[in-house]
């Protein structure tokens, strides 16, 4: 019980930290306007972490791969907390875990794409196209992946379709591809399910 309460805690308190850096990375790619609420929000929870990496790692063509990489850390470090605290030695896993941690950075940068599109589209509609500067900063986002889809012309009435088809590739790519095809073929999909605190916050 207490094992699991402490489980609880910690994948609160990295669920935040490494939701933060994903949507500083996906912000920077996006080009987005930081001055935003939200934005400095996410700039004071990820600044602790990530300025001293961003000494030793540069970015590489515009992409802020210091991002990546304490993504990548935090959830190796999550991953490794979360079985010694439900008493298991990690140790021997080690392996399966860089795996996991690796392919679960592809994982929850479409998650956090997932829900700013839901969000978006939501409060999209729930204002009436009135400034929101929380949702403003989702949809700056998101544009990058959501754009090119409106060139398909996918607009019927007030109803975005590129927002359904951009979701609908999120779910192919982060369920099937990268959680069924890859972790499958290489027989980490089962380690995965069987990591209790684990598997939920890959999102597949």
């Amino acid at each position: 019980m207490l094992g699991e309460l402490a489980v609880l805690i910690v994948r609160t308190g990295f669920s935040i930290v490494l939701i933060a850096l994903v949507a500083r990375f996906l912000a920077q790619i996006a080009r987005a306007n930081f001055n935003n609420p939200l934005a400095h929000t996410v700039i004071k929870i990820t600044s602790p972490f990530l300025n001293p990496v961003r000494r030793v790692i540069p970015s590489v063509a515009g992409l802020d791969i210091a991002s990546l990489v304490v993504v990548f850390a935090g959830q190796l470090v999550l991953a490794l907390l979360v079985i010694a605290l439900l008493g298991v030695n990690p140790i021997p896993y080690i392996s399966q875990l860089v795996i996991w941690a690796i392919v679960s950075v592809a994982g929850l940068i479409l998650t956090v794409l997932q829900w700013s599109m839901i969000i978006s589209a939501v409060g999209g509609l729930l204002t009436m196209g009135q400034y929101n500067p929380f949702l403003a900063f989702l949809q700056e986002i998101v544009e990058p992946f959501v754009g090119p889809l409106r060139k398909l012309n996918l607009q019927v009435g007030m109803l975005d379709l590129s927002y359904l088809v951009g979701f609908l590739i999120i779910i192919i790519l982060r369920d099937f591809i990268i959680g069924g095809a890859i972790l499958s073929s290489t027989g980490y999909y089962n380690f995965v399910l069987g990591l209790k605190g684990l598997h939920p916050f890959f999102g597949i």
